[in-house]
């Protein structure tokens, strides 16, 4: 499997950069890059980057035992396999599917303000239920269904109660899909599930990973968003998406960082962390 420092370092596209420029201070208004979707991920504790600094030993114990417990939780998550993954990737109907949902799913969350985290998961469970179900070839309507459930479900995991959208909210276009259509759905894909969705998300390690790996103070908002659209590029690719998202975390933070990171650079950083035991990010060999 192609290592994930190695994809956000040599695939980012040229439209990743131009977003990156955008969030550096262009004035770009796609709707898939809309800024006020990073900022209403508040739940990443954002407001930690400006505690009192005498209480920064405290803060470093408690960052690091979440971080343990995160990924704890993610080597348990559920996740394809290698083989599984391939499955995926060979077959050209569910990456169409897989292409479509994506598509929908980045286009119509900026009308609800949703976070990139919910954007995230929502993909996750895209691929989760496409390698267990099958969609038959041309169906464009299931999949469409597929997208709308599998956003609603993510956002009643990630925003707030006041924040998730009315099910009759959400854009069908002009297919014949109603409320209880996606209510019947949504059911399918929680007993498929074993109603275990809840998933870590490389966004859960963001802020950690910038406290490490970012230095400079006044670079640190702008390495947060950078980072926010490199994660956001590997949804692209599912083979480099069904790594852990401590590993993409971490490998989108340090391209944030600096581009031109060679690999041993990245050992070398990545080795300096107490938590180095847990993560595998990048092999020499």
């Amino acid at each position: 499997m192609e290592s994930p420092v190695l994809y956000c370092s040599e695939h980012l596209t040229k439209e990743d950069d131009e977003e990156m420029q955008q969030e550096n201070g262009g004035d770009g208004d796609d709707d898939d890059h809309n800024n006020n979707d990073d900022d209403d991920d508040t739940d990443d504790d954002d407001d930690d980057d400006v505690d009192d600094p005498d209480d920064n030993d405290d803060h470093d114990d408690n960052d690091m035992n979440y971080i343990r417990i995160l990924i704890s939780r993610e080597i348990t998550d559920v996740r394809l396999n290698d083989q599984e993954v391939e499955v995926l990737v060979n077959d050209n109907w569910n990456q169409e599917i897989r292409t479509h949902a994506i598509r929908y799913i980045r286009r119509v969350t900026p009308q609800f303000r949703l976070s990139k985290r919910t954007i995230y998961r929502a993909v996750m469970y895209v691929d989760r239920f496409l390698f267990h179900r099958i969609i038959d070839n041309g169906q464009f309507w299931a999949v469409r269904l597929l997208a709308v459930t599998c956003l609603s479900l993510s956002a009643k995991m990630n925003e707030n109660i006041d924040d998730v959208p009315p099910l009759s909210d959400y854009p069908v276009g002009a297919y014949n899909i109603n409320v209880n259509a996606i209510r019947r759905m949504e059911i399918l894909v929680l007993v498929e599930f074993n109603w275990d969705m809840n998933c870590v998300t490389p966004f859960d390690f963001r802020n950690f990973f910038i406290s490490r790996f970012c230095r400079d103070v006044t670079k640190i908002d702008i390495t947060r968003m950078n980072t926010v659209v490199i994660i956001m590029s590997v949804l692209r690719d599912l083979r480099i998406m069904n790594h852990r998202p401590s590993v993409i975390a971490a490998a989108a933070t340090l391209v944030a960082v600096n581009r031109d990171f060679t690999i041993q650079e990245l050992v070398i950083v990545i080795n300096a962390l107490p938590i180095n035991g847990f993560l595998q990010i990048v092999s020499l060999s």
